[in-house]
């Protein structure tokens, strides 16, 4: 063989390597694309998955800036319902103090991906050297158990992508080049939806069946159902029509990231309030929800995840750094449906005292209060609106009013 056919052999495999590289990247491309438009098609995107968070992270600038002492209620869905900023500030005002406050409770999160929020939440004050006067941290058992971890896993790497800072995807990438990857192309290219997001939640989706009621003991009440739909149509009119300026965001400024209050809604409309909240708390209801946090959540047995009671400590460590005083809280618990065993407390108590341990914090029990009773709950867990959260608020109002109330050491 010649030099010259040597070459001329040379050259073609470098064109055959050139054509599969292309291939493989146009391959790749429209593999991507197809992701990309099936995302789109679903309406799903990070704004949907984490929307609630994303516009709460987004707020903090603006929440820094204030001028008042600042004061943050931190947690779950349980939080996100259980706490008036707003009130909590009058309340306050009425005092003699001047905060505030601010919701930031979050739904289908659990202490894992709370770790990175908060983390985000410290550099924010710490770039702008601010501090909260009080933090209150809400320690949720039913959201670090074993269950509710393999229940978010196809999550992880979404959440985890959107909320963590690019040097924490750096040494995800160090650590873990495969895993880092692809949660940087999560989020830089898929807006935060993973493959195993699409498989599991959005196109399994039309064919996971609905909400078992399988040894629910009580019969679903269709005339009950049937007034609801009326009343949540009256109630989303009126909504509209006391609220023509709300843009529609999942976390509010104008409204500290809580909800609406009792003292601005007309009588009729809170009328309208007492019968859905009836409505929606008939005993087939109630059971229905309670199976599902047992099936979901493990809420009764509480089996814990031993890495999300660490995340959890972590959490409160990142509050440590921004907070004059840091409050570890338990919100009440609807007692009617809720029922530990003892050996589900006996955990419970073992993973408390690995927090205070070593936080060197007290975890504040709060689940039964008197001023807070069952008929309060929107459903087994969260507390409603213009009866629990008021009672509830009020209550954190009286315990740290005088912190809160106190002039500034010198």
């Amino acid at each position: 063989m010649n030099s010259s056919t040597s070459s001329s052999d040379a050259k073609a495999q470098r064109g055959i390597f050139v054509r599969i590289f292309l291939t493989v990247l146009l391959g790749m491309g429209i593999a991507l694309a197809l992701v990309q438009g099936l995302v789109m098609a679903l309406g799903a995107g990070s704004s949907s998955l984490l929307g609630r968070v994303i516009e709460a992270r987004n707020a903090i600038p603006r929440i820094v800036s204030e001028p008042q002492e600042l004061v943050m209620m931190f947690g779950s869905s349980m939080t996100d319902a259980g706490f008036s900023p707003r009130e909590f500030d009058l309340a306050i005002a009425e005092n003699g103090g001047s905060v505030k406050s601010f919701n930031f409770g979050f739904g289908g999160l659990n202490p894992l991906f709370q770790d990175y929020l908060s983390r985000r939440i410290r550099e924010d004050f710490e770039a702008n050297d601010r501090r909260l006067k009080l933090v209150m941290i809400e320690f949720n058992p039913f959201q670090t158990t074993v269950s509710r971890r393999n229940l978010q896993r196809p999550l992880e790497e979404s959440y985890v992508a959107l909320l963590a800072s690019p040097a924490e995807l750096a040494d995800f990438t160090l650590d873990d080049p495969g895993s880092g990857i692809r949660m940087s192309l999560i989020r830089y290219l898929r807006d935060g939806i993973s493959a195993e997001m699409i498989t599991t939640f959005l196109w399994g989706e039309p064919f996971r069946a609905p909400r078992s009621d399988d040894g629910v003991a009580f019969e679903r009440d269709e005339a009950a159902e049937e007034r609801l739909r009326e009343v949540l149509r009256v109630l989303g009119e009126r909504f509209g029509e006391e609220y023509p300026d709300f843009d529609g965001s999942d976390w509010y400024y104008p409204w500290q990231g809580g909800g609406t209050i009792k003292a601005e809604r007309p009588a009729e409309t809170l009328e309208f309030f007492d019968e859905y909240y009836d409505l929606i708390t008939t005993d087939y209801r109630m059971a229905v929800d309670r199976l599902d946090r047992v099936q979901s959540a493990d809420i009764e047995e509480l089996h814990f995840d031993a890495e999300l009671v660490s995340a959890f400590v972590r959490i409160v460590e990142n509050f440590k750094a921004i907070s004059d005083h840091v409050e570890i809280i338990m919100l009440p618990k609807n007692t009617d449906w809720i029922k530990n065993p003892p050996e589900a407390l006996v955990r419970q108590a073992e993973a408390i005292k690995q927090i205070e341990a070593e936080t060197g914090l007290p975890v504040r029990d709060f689940q039964v209060i008197e001023p807070v009773s069952n008929d309060m709950f929107s459903d087994t867990t969260h507390l409603n609106r213009y009866q629990g959260a008021v009672a509830f608020t009020d209550f954190l109002v009286e315990r740290y009013a005088e912190l809160l109330t106190q002039p500034a050491p010198n």
